[in-house]
């Protein structure tokens, strides 16, 4: 994928999920990755309690709560557990076309991702089909 079509991607996907732009929480809070618990879903939250396992999915998250947070973040937790709680249900794969978008992932990191979820501005953004 050429810049201009990363560029292309990155405006696609922060039009219809202006969500990804988050810094503090989402694919810019994390390394692209799969999540440190299950290895499954791409990473979303950065966690600091003394247990967690570090950058999780949004269901992992959940399972965790308030406690994959250290005592001093536990207030930011519980504010970014209903952030994730509030994404749509596409969120993974729109992570994941975050992280292709930046550069960070190649296109076929996640050969499972369904497509098509994704919001058709997007899809058509899609040099992946």
């Amino acid at each position: 994928m050429d810049r201009d079509a990363r560029r292309r991607l990155r405006s696609a996907l922060l039009e219809a999920a202006p969500w990804l732009a988050a810094s503090e929480v989402g694919p810019q809070a994390v390394e692209a990755g799969r999540c440190d618990a299950c290895d499954d879903r791409p990473r979303l939250l950065p966690t600091c309690g003394p247990d967690s396992p570090g950058a999780v999915c949004r269901d992992c998250a959940a399972r965790l709560g308030v406690d994959g947070w250290c005592d001093g973040h536990q207030e930011e937790g519980a504010a970014a557990l209903a952030w994730a709680a509030a994404l749509p249900a596409s969120w993974a794969e729109l992570v994941i076309l975050w992280w292709v978008a930046t550069g960070e992932v190649r296109p076929t990191a996640w050969s499972e991702m369904d497509t098509s979820v994704l919001p058709p501005p997007i899809r058509r953004s899609l040099p992946l089909s």
